[in-house]
């Protein structure tokens, strides 16, 4: 699967305090790198399966409503999997926690219907309302 964002990316998205593991020539070891983008990206999808096309990967783009939020996601966890040890700080945890919280929110949000300036709106449809004869209650979308 092709990680949500590339080794470039991240490594221009984390600040220069940040010790990453280094290869031969003392700089970013991009292939160990590229594995834990791809292990985030494997986390990110199996909370977010509808991510996913027909072929098993990463549908582009993704929906810029959460695109940003993905990408972070997928930074930190990266991150985490780089520079994990077993005396891990408490707030590396909370981090890690917190993204994978954010991954469960954006599931409901989205398996619930997208509600936002331009994107969706949706409302519960009840058995007999428009001539719908489904005995469940469910949401219906409109797209503008």
């Amino acid at each position: 699967m092709t990680p949500l964002i590339s080794v470039e990316q991240f490594l221009s998205m984390q600040p220069s305090s940040v010790i990453l593991p280094i290869d031969g020539e003392n700089k970013p070891d991009k292939g160990r790198i590229e594995i834990a983008l791809r292990q985030s990206s494997g986390v990110i999808v199996s909370h977010l399966p509808w991510l996913l096309d027909g072929a098993g990967e990463i549908g582009r783009p993704v929906n810029p409503q959460f695109a940003d939020a993905l990408e972070a996601i997928c930074s930190d966890l990266a991150l985490d999997r780089l520079t994990d040890t077993v005396t891990n700080s408490e707030n590396a945890r909370n981090k890690y926690k917190e993204s994978i919280t954010l991954l469960e929110k954006i599931n409901r949000e989205y398996q619930g219907g997208l509600e936002g300036p331009g994107f969706q709106e949706s409302e519960v449809v009840a058995p007999g309302k428009d001539g719908i004869t489904d005995g469940r209650f469910f949401k219906k979308g409109k797209v503008f």
